[in-house]
């Protein structure tokens, strides 16, 4: 088993992503009302920033699953200081979330729909059946 674990650790960057060459981001969409999750991979995908107060620069456009037949794409700008620490973010079509508020919203969006009981709809049969016995 310990060998699988590191083999497994060859292809995946390290355990638990927890080697600093990754960077877990979590947002919302606004019109899916869908949690969106993406990583950041520090060494690759960020940019020197020369106009800013920021060191580097990153830029990630984030698509939804399309659950319920719903496409989205959230935006994010991303600018990190000298040791790779966010200092500022922007967020287009959406909201940025913590890990904590990441975790609440997927479940609620993978939560089963209800189902709403309409105006005029009709009663359960069992209640309809006590109406006709009165």
């Amino acid at each position: 088993m310990r060998f699988l674990k590191k083999l497994a650790s060859l292809f995946t960057g390290g355990a638990g992503g927890g080697n600093g060459r990754s960077l877990s981001i979590y947002v919302f969409s606004n019109r899916c009302h869908e949690p969106i999750t993406a990583e950041i991979d520090l060494v690759n995908s960020l940019s020197r920033e020369e106009e800013s107060d920021a060191e580097f620069y990153t830029r990630k456009v984030l698509q939804g699953s399309g659950k319920n037949r719903c496409f989205t794409q959230v935006e994010v700008e991303l600018w990190f200081d000298r040791n790779k620490n966010i200092i500022r973010y922007e967020v287009s079509g959406g909201r940025w979330l913590s890990a904590d508020e990441y975790d609440a919203e997927l479940v609620r969006f993978d939560a089963p729909a209800e189902e709403e009981d309409p105006e005029g709809a009709d009663p359960p049969s069992d209640a309809r059946s006590q109406k006709e016995d009165l």
